[in-house]
């Protein structure tokens, strides 16, 4: 996953795009310091890569115009697929600005926005999801994606691929095939993910045998962000999550995945899990801010205050459009026109 994007001229962040937590700006100076006396010394090529902690750090260096594009992503990210990624965002950059860099006004980079919302999903998020059979896998799976973008399935009974939008977040979602006949399988399959759910049905007997799966993850995704959804919870033979913590050792979120309207909460567990923050992150934060929004203006028209909540439908229609969900923009930005019709009359 692309977690963060950087140009600097000089010492100075003249632009900056943050997904997902990853490094502070003193640790981005530092670096950008460390490969300058490299390249100097002609040490460092124009391209680098190195791995820092958690993460991946690849750098394009402009010695020309003095400027460095930074990019951040996990350490399962390819090199090959990112590198590319960020030499088409130094082309693009330089093509654009690249006669007036020294004279460019910093709030008119804004305009790189779409590119690197683009670059984002290409190097696109993958999330597995494994389990043994009958845990509430495919039902986790329904789940997440609503029913906003269909289903690619994979020409085998092992399993399923989709191709999921949450807000700008894209990512792959995997659902395994749990019958342990297929377990052979599991070790290619999560190979590459950033974050594995381990799904449980909450019985004790689940829970224990599930401990297999840990060590699988450890072989095959070291680097891969790592919970437990304990599913079913509305069933009386269910553990409670900390009894599910304690047993497994990895963080633990309670679920029933049959109940639509945990989706929210769903979200916000793969946000969590992925160290995203839906108050800061432009991935999400627009789609909380939308749903936010939409529970104002339900009240508002539920109070009969019926020029707030056009006011709230025409504030939704935008978000709308920005996250992409033209059907959305055209139904809400039509309620806010009709209730502006109301009130003239």
């Amino acid at each position: 996953m692309l977690r963060q994007t950087y140009i600097l001229k000089g010492d100075q962040i003249i632009y900056e795009k943050n997904f997902g937590k990853a490094l502070s700006e003193d640790r981005i100076h530092i670096i950008f310091q460390e490969i300058s006396k490299e390249s100097f010394r002609g040490l460092s090529s124009d391209f680098g890569v190195y791995s820092y902690f958690k993460y991946k750090i690849l750098y394009q260096y402009e010695i020309k115009l003095n400027l460095l594009f930074i990019f951040i992503t996990g350490l399962n990210d390819e090199t090959k697929k990112s590198k590319k990624e960020l030499i088409k965002f130094k082309n693009e950059f330089i093509f654009t600005f690249g006669d007036k860099i020294d004279n460019i006004e910093l709030s008119l980079l804004e305009i790189l926005n779409p590119l690197v919302y683009n670059i984002h999903k290409t190097l696109k998020t993958k999330i597995s999801l494994i389990g043994f059979s009958g845990v509430g896998k495919t039902t986790t799976t329904n789940l997440i994606r609503s029913t906003e973008i269909p289903t690619v399935h994979i020409p085998t009974i092992t399993g399923k691929i989709s191709n999921v939008k949450i807000g700008r977040l894209f990512f792959y979602l995997w659902d395994f095939a749990g019958q342990e006949q297929f377990s052979y399988l599991w070790n290619d399959f999560i190979v590459g993910s950033d974050a594995v759910l381990i799904i449980t049905d909450s019985t004790l007997e689940n829970v224990e045998k599930s401990r297999f799966f840990i060590e699988l993850i450890k072989q095959s995704a070291p680097y891969a962000h790592i919970a437990v959804i304990g599913n079913k919870q509305d069933q009386s033979s269910a553990l409670d999550v900390e009894r599910i913590e304690k047993i497994l050792g990895i963080k633990t979120y309670k679920m029933i995945a049959i109940d639509p309207n945990n989706r929210v909460k769903m979200i916000q567990i793969i946000a969590d899990i992925l160290e995203i923050s839906t108050n800061e992150s432009p991935l999400l934060k627009p789609l909380f801010e939308r749903d936010d929004l939409i529970t104002k203006a339900q009240k508002c028209l539920e109070n009969n205050d019926l020029a707030k909540a056009s006011e709230y439908f025409k504030q939704i229609s935008t978000l709308c459009f920005e996250l992409g969900d033209y059907s959305l923009y055209r139904e809400f930005n039509e309620k806010s026109e009709k209730l502006e019709l109301i009130l003239k009359k």
